[in-house]
């Protein structure tokens, strides 16, 4: 078998994460200079809802806000468009052993809501065998690199009781049905304002279903806070 070179003379983190140019790679980043600029072209800054920055359609609606998705939550805050750049970030976060790309994406997440609202956050949790299977929570290692930068503390306070089929190709009924009655709180978080933190908002399902449970605990309010929002 043929030595790795590329692997020697350029490590797993000197590679771009986006475009694995091992050549003009940031060492804080991991990414090259082209793809750094492209996923700050996807920030979610303009034409977003104010209340839980989702895309607006061309009726200046959101589709979170205009069907009651997100009906248990304070807000919503989200980075980046699930798109381009920042969808590979987030898929070499989940599948790609990359915990380098986390890095990129909490350094904008952190910017992006008012850390003196939240007392705490919590990680949308995994199923334990799906957990073992990536080699870690992708929102808990977002978790902790967004903690720091907000001066906020990290609560494990959700635990998924249930396993839960993917819910890539499920509609939102479907999705919200799929997740009903999965999590459960753990922790004592009575009166406590809490910010869920994920890595895709894409129907809301999910962030539905921690947030009831962590009301359902007695905590004060729930936010959620993701790295991305799909615009579909």
């Amino acid at each position: 078998m043929k030595p790795d070179w590329k692997g020697l003379l350029f490590p797993r983190a000197a590679d771009c994460l986006v475009c694995g140019d091992p050549r003009r790679a940031e060492d804080k980043y991991c990414l090259c200079p082209d793809c750094r600029d492209r996923l700050l072209s996807l920030r979610l800054r303009e034409n977003v809802c104010p209340r839980c920055m989702g895309p607006l359609d061309g009726k200046g609606q959101c589709r979170f806000c205009r069907t009651d998705r997100l009906k248990p939550l304070r807000a919503g805050y989200g980075a980046f468009r699930y798109a381009a750049e920042a969808k590979t970030l987030v898929e070499q976060l989940k599948y790609g052993y990359a915990d380098e790309a986390a890095d990129a994406l909490s350094a904008m997440m952190a910017q992006c809501f008012p850390a003196a609202e939240y007392d705490a956050l919590v990680p949308v949790p995994l199923y334990r065998t799906r957990q073992r299977g990536r080699g870690a929570n992708q929102a808990a290692l977002l978790c902790d690199r967004v903690g720091p930068r907000a001066g906020l503390p990290v609560l494990d306070a959700l635990r998924r009781v249930r396993n839960t089929q993917t819910q890539i190709h499920l509609n939102p009924s479907e999705r919200q049905k799929n997740v009903r009655g999965a999590f459960a709180a753990v922790v004592d978080v009575q009166g406590l304002r809490l910010l869920l933190v994920d890595d895709v908002r894409t129907t809301g399902a999910t962030t539905r279903a921690c947030a009831e449970a962590l009301l359902a605990a007695g905590a004060k309010y729930v936010g959620v806070l993701t790295a991305t929002i799909a615009t579909q």
